[in-house]
């Protein structure tokens, strides 16, 4: 189960302990698949919902804000049936063990795209889709603002404020105007479609998380706090930031930065200041490669 990491950090990470660091997680949207997941604990513990209503009022955790919104609003898991809620062996949780959501008759911790939610039904996802990549190629919002009747625009504008956005609009282009735009593969005469366009919400981590976390590891820090976080906690920004580290992933910019204690909270800051840094001025080597294939 999601024990919501995000709060061990703030916990550990600037009190004494200093060995891992706070997240950006308040500057981002929510994460899909960890949503679902947490829909399906909700589904599966008897809807219970206190604990997450804590994370979202407290502490602004964006996946509870969102999975709380769609539970009060009536969302529920399609196919708990292929799903159990139990405790499995785990070296780095209490007692040996860790909560978590399986698949039924297993160990293994479902995967969020695995549950399916009656919210689903209500919309075209691939039309929504759509709709958010006309927004990010320039499509003005108050264009669409009339149309919030249609619910896949209407879902689609909802998300643009929330802070979806389209993360390979490279593969795209608009032509056309007003009622006329349309959006097609980038060089050819094929209009997109919603199963290529790719979300920020659509992994289960924020990218200003993991490379915060990877900054952190690289000036010092313990990667094996962030392993055991990953494991304990459900956590996929340290995990992914334990993946890349291991896989050889440089940060090229390392010597702009430092780690150092400020008023007594370890931080990741920009060399001759006090002030934290955002994961998202961490660059990394594999993005001179995504650029150059644009």
């Amino acid at each position: 189960m999601k024990h919501l990491f995000l709060i061990t950090m703030l916990a550990l990470g600037l009190a004494h302990e200093t060995r891992a660091q706070s997240a950006d997680w308040t500057e981002v949207v929510w994460r899909d698949p960890q949503v679902r997941y947490l829909l399906a604990d909700l589904t599966l513990n008897g809807g219970k919902t206190d604990l997450y209503r804590k994370y979202a009022k407290e502490e602004r955790d964006p996946d509870s804000i969102e999975a709380i919104r769609l539970w009060d609003a009536g969302a529920r898991v399609v196919n708990t049936n292929a799903f159990e809620r139990k405790w499995i062996a785990n070296k780095h949780g209490k007692d040996g063990r860790v909560m978590r959501i399986v698949h039924r008759g297993t160990d293994r911790t479902i995967l969020g795209p695995e549950v399916l939610l009656t919210s689903d039904l209500g919309f075209q996802d691939s039309a929504m889709r759509v709709a958010l990549l006309h927004f990010a190629l320039g499509k003005p919002l108050s264009e669409s603002e009339g149309r919030k009747h249609d619910v896949n625009t209407g879902e689609a504008i909802r998300r643009w404020k929330a802070g979806a956005r389209v993360v390979n609009t490279n593969w795209f282009e608009m032509r056309g105007n007003g009622v006329e735009r349309r959006v097609f593969y980038k060089g050819t005469d094929q209009v997109a479609q919603g199963a290529h366009i790719r979300l920020n919400s659509d992994v289960p981590y924020p990218e200003t998380n993991v490379r915060y976390f990877m900054a952190d590891i690289a000036l010092g820090g313990s990667i094996e706090f962030y392993r055991a976080a990953a494991e304990r906690d459900h956590e996929m920004g340290c995990l992914e930031a334990v993946r890349r580290t291991e896989e050889g992933f440089k940060i090229t910019n390392l010597d702009l930065f430092e780690r150092k204690k400020v008023d007594g909270k370890v931080l990741i800051t920009r060399k001759g200041s006090n002030e934290r840094i955002s994961g998202m001025q961490v660059k990394l080597s594999s993005d001179f490669h995504q650029a150059a294939d644009r």
